[in-house]
C-alpha cells in the first residue's frame, strides 16, 4: 500500500452520492500546480478544470481501443521475448 507521503499513486477512489459520483486521486505536485494555474487564468474552479480534462480524455479514448492495444502489446512482448532468446 502506498505511503501517505508519496507524491502520487496510481489509484482513483470513486464515491457515489445521490447526485453525481465523486472521483478522487493522488496526483503529482506538478499537476496540482498546473491545475491551479489554469484555474486562476480561466476563472474556473480546479474541479471544473479536472472535469474538463477527464472529459476530453474520455472523448478520444474508446475502451475497445484500449483493449485492442493491450492485446497487441502483449503479442509484441511475446515476439520480443522469442527474438531475444534467438540471439
Amino acid at each position: 500500500m502506498p505511503m501517505a507521503d508519496e507524491p502520487w499513486v496510481n489509484a482513483v477512489n470513486v464515491v457515489y452520492t445521490m447526485s453525481k459520483p465523486i472521483a478522487a486521486a493522488r496526483i503529482p505536485h506538478s499537476w496540482d500546480e498546473q491545475i491551479r494555474a489554469i484555474s486562476q487564468e480561466t476563472g474556473r474552479t480546479p474541479s471544473e478544470v479536472v472535469k474538463e480534462a477527464i472529459g476530453l480524455y474520455l472523448e478520444k479514448t474508446e475502451p475497445s481501443n484500449v483493449t485492442s492495444m493491450a492485446k497487441r502489446l502483449t503479442a509484441l512482448e511475446k515476439q520480443v521475448r522469442k527474438l531475444v532468446q534467438l540471439m
